[in-house]
């Protein structure tokens, strides 16, 4: 038993002694290891990266690599520990290696409804670039004619993408038709079924004729034309330099009554002076409390009378060229 007790006290002595040694040697050889100021490697070649921390006596650890739009391929986009701290020969430092910018094919967008396009470069991780209009016969209105980058083609995510779309078909000429002594309303019509818009229109004072007509356009009668030509129209009124706007030609205006309650049915008269000719729309009974909707072409002036059992009971005057400038609204006095 005696020597078993002697030979374990020897074996914990010599680990402990070698414990010891050992401690005090790798103290001792950390304490005397060269301290270095940790280079900034961002940016910088693997290459170069390797070979600065082989001749500092530091050992490169790869922890990666990733895309990056601004470092080129190879190059160290992070290191861990970061530029400038000071550590010891022999330590670790970690890097990344930049994969360069994300490359995407870009698709073929053409013959694409340009909506649709815009929504899959965002999906592609494209941006949209300049977009050129021209007319086209053989591409759709609002499709995309050509693209560049052009189709298939490697290109940088988030690069721009341009497009040159198609307005459709060039418009034919037509002739401009002859609108003098159309009433106005006639001649906005008249254009429209053309598909030919009316810009400005503008009052002058005719009192040999009726309110309303027109007196003279621009362009002329007989002169070509165009869906986008612009077209202004000169109509008689009771003023000098006033002006519509074309919006306001368009539509119904409504003018309502209501009946008082009671028991009897009650005559009603509508009556209207339209081109200065007194016209009734109306003349019947209604039963008490019943709501009289009329409806007035927005263009013309007319005055509406409206009369119940023989007594005038509202007066409305349509003017389009009485507008009010704050609201937009056709004015009834």
């Amino acid at each position: 038993m005696k020597p078993f007790l002697k030979y374990g006290v020897v074996f914990c002595m010599a680990v402990f002694i070698a414990g010891a040694a050992a401690y005090f040697a790798v103290s001792l050889f950390t304490r005397s290891a060269k301290e270095i100021i940790l280079p900034e490697l961002k940016g910088k070649n693997i290459i170069y990266v390797l070979e600065t921390l082989t001749h500092l006596g530091l050992n490169p650890k790869l922890h990666g690599t990733r895309f990056d739009d601004i470092i080129p391929k190879y190059g160290v986009t992070f290191q861990d520990p970061p530029a400038g701290t000071t550590i010891k020969k022999g330590r670790d430092v970690a890097i990344t290696i930049s994969k360069g910018h994300k490359e995407t094919i870009l698709p073929d967008l053409r013959q694409v409804p340009l909506k649709q396009a815009l929504l899959i470069l965002e999906k592609k991780e494209f941006k949209p670039g300049t977009l050129s209009y021209v007319h086209s016969d053989s591409t759709g209105k609002d499709h995309i004619i050509a693209q560049y980058p052009l189709a298939f083609s490697t290109v940088k995510s988030n690069s721009l993408c341009n497009f040159l779309v198609s307005r459709g078909p060039e418009p034919m000429a037509q002739v401009m038709p002859d609108l003098k002594g159309l009433g106005l309303n006639a001649a906005v019509n008249l254009l429209k079924n053309q598909h030919l818009l009316v810009s400005k229109i503008r009052s002058k004072v005719d009192p040999n004729l009726d309110q309303g007509l027109i007196l003279s356009q621009i362009p002329e009668f007989g002169r070509p034309v165009f869906p986008l030509t612009p077209i202004e129209l000169i109509a008689n009124s009771t003023r000098d330099g006033l002006e519509i706007e074309p919006k306001n030609l368009r539509g119904l205006i409504l003018v309502t009554h209501t009946l008082s309650p009671g028991f009897l049915k009650r005559h009603v008269r509508v009556q209207t002076d339209y081109l200065g000719l007194p016209l009734d729309l109306f003349n019947e009974f209604f039963k008490p409390g019943k709501k009289i909707n009329l409806l007035i072409p927005a263009g013309i002036k007319t005055k509406i009378k409206i009369f119940v059992d023989h007594e005038l009971v509202k007066t409305r005057l349509i003017d389009p060229w009485n507008q009010n400038n704050d609201t937009g609204e056709l004015l009834w006095e």
